[in-house]
Order: structure tokens, then C-alpha cells, then sequence
């Protein structure tokens, strides 16, 4: 009898032991090792066309297959280009879905300078340089307008030269100045690619219109040079970016004998 007793605690024992080893095992079995992505997400509200820095983004990490698929993965996929739409704290940042200054593609807003304007100037075959300006040229800008000025009489009186008043004496003259210099070319006609193509519907010279890159006083200039007058586009030589410093020129000076 104290045998069969033994038995049975040998047995129990042996269960007990194979049921802890067993239950270890399924516990194991339920631990399941979860990778995670690393993605770059808002930080905070991004606005709709704001450049992105890096205090806007963060790395997140995300379980593994959670992340889009076109998500960025480094800050120099988003940092420094432009959203196009809102972007909400928290959000993916997909570099498909943002623009990049410079590119032609994004849209001439993306090509414009900070703190520079586009202004779009009608030509001809005269004053576009007979088709030949191209994306990235960089041109003067010459208005030739009407001036007013004042004619002075003067009278000499004991030696001594003494100014007098005119009366209604305010005369007109033709003056060539320069509106604007050493200014880029943005784009030729309505395209944006580095030269323009003829098409049926298009002048010969294959664009009608020149769109530069001008500062906002430069911007005034030259809009009131064509609307005072008429503007003539002059092609700078490539690599030129000197000052012009010629005087604005009138009729008379044209009877000037050249050195």
C-alpha cells in the first residue's frame, strides 16, 4: 500500500512538473516581438504653402506595416520644401505631396525668390531680342517714355545772375532710361520650361510675353515704364552681372559727338 502511495506522489509530482513546463511554453509562445518604423510626422500644425523647418517635424515610431507607404523616413525629405495643403500635428509627412522651390514643375510661385516678384512684360520680335531669350537669361530693362520738365529764365542784372519765375514754361521730352537691371528671366510666353516652342497659335518669335524676376521698387518701375511708354528687354552676356551705369539719355544727347 505505501508503495502504490509513493507511486502516486512520484506520478503527481512528474504531472506537475511536465504541466509547468507546458504552461511556460504557451506563455512563451504568446509573447509575440513587435518591430517599429521610424517616420517623420508634424510636430505641430503645418499651414497650407509654408516652407517646413525642423522644429515642425519629428521622428515616431510606428509598429511595423502601420506606417504609409510613402512616408518620409529622414528630415531631408521634408525639411526646406512647401506644403500644399494643411497638415495636422501628428500627420505622416509624405515628400510626394510637397514642393520644392526652384522646380519647374511645382509651379512658377516655387521659382519666385523670397522677397522677390514676378512681373510679366509684353514683347515683340523687337523687344524680346527676336525670340532668342531663354529661361535663366538675365536682361535689362529700358523704358523709353515722355518727361516733363521746367524751362528756367534767368536775367542778368549788374553783373549778377538772378532766376525768375516761369510762367507756364513746362515742356515734354522723349528720355530712354533703365527700368531695371540684371534681371533673371523666369519664364518665356506661358511655359516654364528653359526655352519656349513655336506653335501654330503662337508668333513667330514663339512667345509674346517675357515674366521676370524683379524687387518690389524694381516691380513699380517697371510697370510704369509700360504704361507710360514702351519697354525694350536687352540681353545681358552670360556670366555679366555688372552695374549699368549709364545716364538716362534724351534727344539732345543724341547730338553729342561720341568720344
Amino acid at each position: 500500500m505505501k508503495k502504490v502511495v509513493l507511486f502516486a506522489l512520484i506520478a503527481a509530482v512528474c504531472a506537475g512538473v511536465l504541466l509547468y513546463f507546458y504552461l511556460g511554453k504557451l506563455e512563451t509562445q504568446k509573447q509575440v516581438q513587435v518591430e517599429y518604423d521610424n517616420v517623420v510626422v508634424a510636430a505641430t500644425d503645418i499651414p497650407a504653402f509654408t516652407p517646413i523647418t525642423a522644429d515642425m517635424v519629428k521622428f515616431q515610431s510606428i509598429p511595423m506595416g502601420y506606417a504609409h507607404p510613402l512616408a518620409a523616413h529622414t528630415m531631408e525629405e521634408v525639411v526646406g520644401y512647401v506644403t500644399e495643403s494643411d497638415i495636422i500635428a501628428g500627420e505622416q509627412m509624405l515628400p510626394s505631396k510637397l514642393k520644392q522651390f526652384g522646380e519647374t514643375d511645382s509651379g512658377l510661385s516655387y521659382v519666385v525668390p523670397d522677397g522677390m516678384r514676378a512681373v510679366t512684360v509684353a514683347v515683340d520680335e523687337v523687344t524680346g531680342v527676336a525670340g532668342f531669350l531663354q529661361r535663366g537669361d538675365y536682361v535689362d530693362v529700358i523704358s523709353y517714355t515722355t518727361t516733363n520738365f521746367e524751362v528756367v529764365a534767368t536775367q542778368t542784372q549788374d553783373g549778377t545772375e538772378q532766376t525768375t519765375a516761369p510762367a507756364q514754361t513746362v515742356q515734354s521730352q522723349s528720355t530712354t532710361v533703365i527700368a531695371a537691371q540684371n534681371v533673371r528671366v523666369a519664364a518665356v510666353g506661358v511655359s516654364l520650361a528653359s526655352t519656349a516652342s513655336t506653335t501654330e497659335d503662337q508668333t513667330a518669335i514663339g512667345y509674346n510675353s517675357v515674366t521676370l524676376l524683379l524687387s518690389p521698387a524694381d516691380a513699380m518701375r517697371v510697370v510704369q515704364g509700360a504704361r507710360s511708354g514702351a519697354l525694350v528687354l536687352i540681353l545681358r552676356a552670360s556670366g555679366d552681372h555688372t552695374a549699368n551705369t549709364e545716364d538716362p539719355v534724351i534727344n539732345d544727347t543724341l547730338l553729342i559727338k561720341p568720344e
